[in-house]
């Protein structure tokens, strides 16, 4: 059962919202309380799997693309190994399950329509799987959506795929897998 969350939490969770480079002293003044409870409180939301803290890039700003990819898996077990495949690929920014025919839906990101469109291709090769639908949403306008790029310089991809073999990274259509030593930054000098 999920703990409830106390007016002091959700006072602390507002103040991390519009700075969470904040320190424990200065988010304790602005949410008065001590410091030692702010402290028990952040520790007790983060062991709960509440709070989340992490760095990454302002993908709004950056001006990346998204698409909404939904997928037919038949099976249950053909559904738990497609889910656990989705989950290690970095371009893949959440799934969900749904009871639609689309029994999956994955958030994908790219940095062009391109290099979205030879992730969603990338899909095809996952055996029991059909694309059912695709919509591209293009760049965000309004939100908060953090990416967050590893840059792992892997020799093989997280999906077995090899970057450089593929014909829509040989002709620039796409930037390759960012966990990949073959990845095209687009951010890098």
């Amino acid at each position: 059962m999920l703990d409830k969350l106390d007016s002091l939490d959700f006072r602390i969770l507002r103040e991390l919202s519009k700075d969470g480079r904040t320190s424990i002293t200065d988010l304790a003044e602005k949410v008065k309380s001590s410091r030692p409870t702010v402290t028990n409180r952040l520790n007790r939301m983060k062991d709960l799997g509440l709070l989340e803290v992490a760095g990454g890039l302002n993908f709004i700003n950056l001006g990346y693309k998204m698409a909404m990819v939904g997928l037919e898996v038949k099976t249950e077990a053909s559904r738990k190994e497609t889910i656990e495949v989705l989950s290690k690929c970095p371009r893949v920014q959440m799934i969900f399950r749904s009871p639609k025919k689309a029994n999956i839906e994955l958030g994908v990101w790219g940095e062009s329509d391109q290099t979205i469109n030879s992730t969603v291709e990338s899909f095809r090769d996952i055996s029991n799987v059909n694309i059912v639908d695709i919509n591209y949403l293009g760049a965000p306008i309004r939100g908060s959506l953090t990416l967050k790029l590893e840059l792992k310089g892997l020799d093989d991809t997280p999906c077995g795929l090899v970057c450089a073999d593929c014909h829509r990274y040989q002709k620039d259509w796409c930037h390759g897998c960012p966990d990949s030593k073959d990845y095209k930054n687009p951010l890098m000098k």
